[in-house]
């Protein structure tokens, strides 16, 4: 089958949403797929056939904030680029992943207007809430799920901006209006917890499929850290990922206990400003590639997730578990989906930074028990999670939504 493969970001990372459409055009190939990305043009882009039609990010060239957030609702660039594509490569089938904001919801209508069967994977709660998250306040939130989403311009929940805000309201009820998920073949998602908050949210239960994230899994477990312990954080440095939480566990760690933070987000300069004024145990790494970030696991003792909002189905989790790394992570959204408390991890309240710092305590002090911890969350990812698995529900759902 020829694949159109559709995301803001053809790139190696930062986020989740990139590594699984990277993941996903692999694994297609290897199974015998011509596939085709679409995505913004940026410089990190990786090579797709379609390089020259590439659009530029929506809202790029903006002069006001307004401007540049309103442009976030729907790209005539990204629309006319994405028919340029679409009748020039004639994809069989498109599977779309994270769009909003760059190349906006135009590519629906582009893929709708062309008769493309398509696949979505939902790697938020975006359809539903207009602020992606489910979060408000530093805490989870349902408001939106009833179709009020006049609230996410009354809690300024987009990072606290007016007009982010409310250009993200406009764009929501102008979807559900007209009709743009309904034009969806197939909704994928990777957490049973985020299909029922969606279809609480309005998606049709009967177009909604979970299938989990895959990840590709290390032949065998590591070996057993050595050296000093190494906490790792391989996440964007934002508040819903619990961020200040992490922090304030690290100051009630051992002696002797480094928490290495690899990603980049808003809160990287307030993160280091206070990493430098409370002298905690913390190296800020910025972004790392991929690489880096599993010589990083190779290296930790734990890793760690201590979010605060809904979780999907973390990468940060599979792929610490791909290597045999114990992980620790806030009882959230789809984590515990991922994580069986006491036999492939350990699951902490959400925003607790003295029962974070307890458990983390008890791991690193207990190497055994981490250890026992780390094979059976490798063993579960190499089980529920093969890439293989994944690949092959993803075939034969293409084949049904052509047909």
């Amino acid at each position: 089958m020829r694949v159109l493969l559709v995301g803001n970001h053809w790139t190696e990372g930062p986020g989740g949403a990139e590594t699984m459409l990277v993941l996903t055009a692999e694994l297609l190939r290897a199974a015998g797929h011509e596939v085709v990305p679409f995505a913004v043009a940026e410089e990190r882009t990786l090579p797709t056939p379609v390089r020259p039609l590439l659009p530029a990010a929506a809202g790029s060239g903006s002069r006001t904030r307004f401007g540049e957030a309103w442009a976030g609702t729907w790209s005539p660039r990204a629309y006319r680029a994405l028919v340029r594509v679409v009748d020039e490569v004639r994809p069989d089938v498109a599977h779309v992943h994270h769009v909003f904001e760059r190349l906006t919801v135009s590519v629906l209508d582009a893929l709708q207007r062309r008769g493309v069967p398509t696949v979505m994977t939902l790697h938020d709660y975006k359809p539903v809430c207009p602020d992606f998250r489910l979060f408000t306040d530093g805490a989870p939130c349902t408001r939106c799920l009833s179709g009020g989403y006049w609230q996410v311009v009354r809690h300024r929940c987009l990072e606290g901006s007016r007009w982010r805000s409310v250009a993200a309201a406009a764009d929501a009820y102008a979807s559900r209006a007209r009709g743009v998920y309904q034009r969806v073949d197939r909704f994928l998602a990777p957490s049973a917890f985020l299909r029922d908050r969606v279809v609480e949210g309005g998606l049709p239960a009967g177009r909604v499929q979970v299938l989990p994230n895959p990840v590709v899994a290390a032949a065998s477990p590591r070996p057993s850290a050595t050296g000093p312990p190494v906490v790792l954080y391989a996440s964007r440095l934002v508040a819903e990922k619990g961020v200040d939480t992490l922090l304030d566990a690290a100051a009630r760690l051992p002696a002797g206990v480094r928490v290495r933070l690899a990603g980049s987000g808003r809160l990287e300069r307030a993160v280091r400003s206070r990493v430098a004024a409370e002298g905690l145990p913390v190296d800020v790494l910025g972004p790392l590639p991929p690489e880096r970030v599993a010589a990083e696991l190779q290296a930790a003792a734990v890793a760690v997730l201590p979010a605060l909002w809904w979780e999907n189905c973390p990468m940060a989790v599979l792929e610490a578990a791909a290597h045999g790394v114990p992980v620790v992570a806030s009882a959230v959204g789809g984590v515990p989906e991922l994580v069986d408390d006491g036999e492939t991890g350990l699951l902490v309240p959400p925003g607790d930074a003295a029962a974070l710092a307890g458990t983390l305590t008890r791991l690193l002090s207990d190497p055994a028990a981490a250890d026992r911890l780390g094979r059976a969350g490798w063993a579960r990812v190499r089980s529920r999670h093969d890439p293989l698995d994944h690949v092959a529900a993803l075939q034969e759902l293409y084949r049904r939504v052509a047909r």
